[in-house]
């Protein structure tokens, strides 16, 4: 009878209004908008209270607050904050310049030419993809740093370093590095939706196979440039591991690095200030989203996949393409397999160093000090929770959101899909910081500060849009009249979407929920400014740690990492 009872209510609460019951339908509708307006009040939560706290002379929780554009004119005044803006501005050229170089390199080789070992390079690749830009941060340090293993290795049997990688071009190097594989994604797609025969017909009117590249491929892939872009662009604006551990050594900081000290490191938080610096970084990516759009133009002069079928194929292997693959491996083994390898070695040594042998510095004392100290296993095990038990709730949100969107009315696809994407354009700190600010604003939100439930409802806003274009085009896919069946047969809506629909889509389901565990695994940024005492993440253990120059349990941090989440991030993106 209860059961009953409980499936009635929840399929009047998303039933569409073609049940024949006005009344229902009138609940429904007004249970479709509730949910609509909750996830709403979710994804754009975080942004309220920055822009308010930005515009206040006072903290949010004091009293008596004013009006004023003090916050930002002391902003504007500070000589750290305009250099850590004109070091953004340099940091986000140099990374989305080389991070969409070698995306678009990659794809033209991995996916228009015949690669031998192909399976195997892309993962390779993609590696950077598969594990936190803190974890490469940190191994390119060990490895490439003014003392890494590799520079005095360089320096002892040629009598020469490696160009400084505590620099702006360092950091740039190692971001862009960080965002290839991103790229690449982003670049495969449509890649391989290019027929080959716009390529053989360029060749056969006598054009060369680059030239043929040239003309017909690169142009086509205006729009996959402009949105890698894009993303490449608001993913160096948010990154904080980069700087934080190669540009902090030489003093350089960014604004991400600028919020950071000053919302966490500060031992008195002028809370004016962090808000002015985070609506400033709000205004100027949706800039960049409106200029975007207008560049773009009108997308129908890029389509090469019509009503007739179209097939792209390979390339075969010629001598110049046996060049490109080997700088290809190279690359992947210079940017990501030796150093994650040599994070891995480095947390079996005390120290690592070409002068020292390994047999003398071998030792398990850097798991042993992980393991020995509660707050660090602490870490281990909240980072596996908020994953496993954080990625579950966001999945059934997903989902919930999905058959909203597309089981109910047009209006309400609308509304869904232009609500579950308005996190895409608020970096991982931002998220943070707004919900630090919402809770010390809202009366009762001090009851989930420091728990681990603002830290998966941060993870949960941060990567909600991802969520949602993993499931959507599966649920495209699975038409209503297999629901209506059901519904005729004498099932209820409930039942028909219990029996029929999630079935069906439960490989997306699964798909949608490793997405969610591995980025849960991966993030930090917006951790930073939420953490506390029993609320500790790997992340934030990590940069601790890093702080106090312990690097061995650092790596050792780092590969416990690396083990949990490879396996499931390589089970996600480099199937082929």
């Amino acid at each position: 009878m209860t059961k009953s009872i409980t499936q009635g209510a929840v399929a009047r609460f998303f039933s569409s209004p073609d049940t024949g019951r006005p009344r229902a339908a009138g609940w429904a509708a007004v249970g479709r908008w509730g949910f609509a307006a909750f996830l709403f009040v979710l994804l754009a939560a975080p942004t309220v209270p920055i822009i308010y706290q930005a515009f206040i002379d006072r903290p949010l929780y004091d009293t008596g607050q004013q009006w004023t554009l003090g916050n930002f004119t002391r902003l504007l005044a500070d000589p750290s904050f305009l250099s850590a803006l004109g070091n953004t501005a340099w940091f986000v050229l140099f990374s989305t310049v080389i991070s969409t170089f070698i995306g678009l390199g990659a794809g033209l080789l991995i996916d228009r030419i015949a690669l031998p070992a192909r399976g195997l390079l892309k993962v390779c690749f993609l590696f950077p993809l598969f594990v936190s830009p803190l974890i490469l941060a940190f191994a390119w340090s060990m490895l490439y740093g003014p003392g890494g293993y590799a520079t005095l290795l360089f320096r002892t049997l040629f009598g020469i370093g490696l160009p400084n990688l505590n620099s702006i071009g360092g950091m740039s190097l190692v971001a862009g590095v960080a965002q290839a594989p991103i790229s690449y994604l982003y670049f495969a797609g449509a890649i391989g939706s290019i027929p080959s025969a716009l390529e053989n017909s360029a060749r056969s009117a006598g054009a060369s196979p680059f030239r043929a590249m040239l003309d017909i491929v690169l142009p086509l892939l205006r729009p996959s440039v402009l949105f890698c872009v894009l993303l490449n662009v608001i993913m160096a604006v948010d990154l904080l591991a980069v700087p934080l551990i190669i540009g902090e050594p030489s003093r350089i900081q960014v604004l991400a690095s600028y919020l950071y000290t000053n919302g966490v490191l500060s031992p008195k938080v002028d809370y004016g200030i962090v808000a002015a610096t985070a609506v400033f970084l709000l205004v100027f990516i949706q800039i960049i989203i409106l200029l975007q759009s207008r560049v773009l133009g009108d997308i129908r002069r890029f389509n090469t996949v019509g009503g007739r079928a179209a097939r792209s194929a390979r390339a075969v292997m010629t001598r110049g393409s046996w060049v490109l693959w080997a700088i290809l491996v190279l690359y992947s083994l210079i940017a990501s397999v030796i150093p994650c390898a040599f994070l891995i070695l480095r947390s079996f040594t005390t120290f690592l160093s070409p002068l020292i042998p390994i047999e003398k510095v071998w030792t398990l004392d850097n798991f042993a000090l992980i393991f020995s100290y509660e707050s660090y296993v602490r870490s281990i095990v909240n980072t596996f929770l908020i994953a496993t038990v954080g990625g579950f709730i966001a999945v059934v949100l997903t989902c919930a959101a999905t058959i909203v969107a597309y089981r109910t009315t047009p209006t309400m696809r609308l509304v869904i899909e232009q609500i579950s994407f308005l996190p895409r354009a608020v970096p991982g700190l931002i998220v943070g910081i707004g919900i630090f600010y919402a809770v010390i604003a809202v009366p009762g939100g001090s009851a989930i500060s420091h728990t681990l439930l603002i830290l998966i409802i941060a993870f949960t806003i941060r990567y909600f849009p991802t969520g949602f274009a993993a499931i959507s085009p599966a649920f495209l896919q699975i038409g209503a009249d297999l629901e209506r069946a059901a519904r005729v047969s004498g099932g209820s809506w409930f039942t028909a979407l219990r029996d029929v629909t999630i079935p069906l889509l439960r490989p997306a389901l699964i798909a949608c929920f490793l997405i969610y565990f591995v980025y849960f695994f991966k993030e930090y940024a917006s951790a930073s400014f939420l953490f506390g005492p029993g609320t500790e993440v790997i992340g934030t253990t990590m940069l601790q740690l890093n702080l106090m120059g312990n690097m061995g349990s650092v790596a050792a941090l780092a590969v416990v990492q690396i083990a949990l989440t490879v396996p499931v991030a390589i089970f996600v993106y480099a199937r082929d």
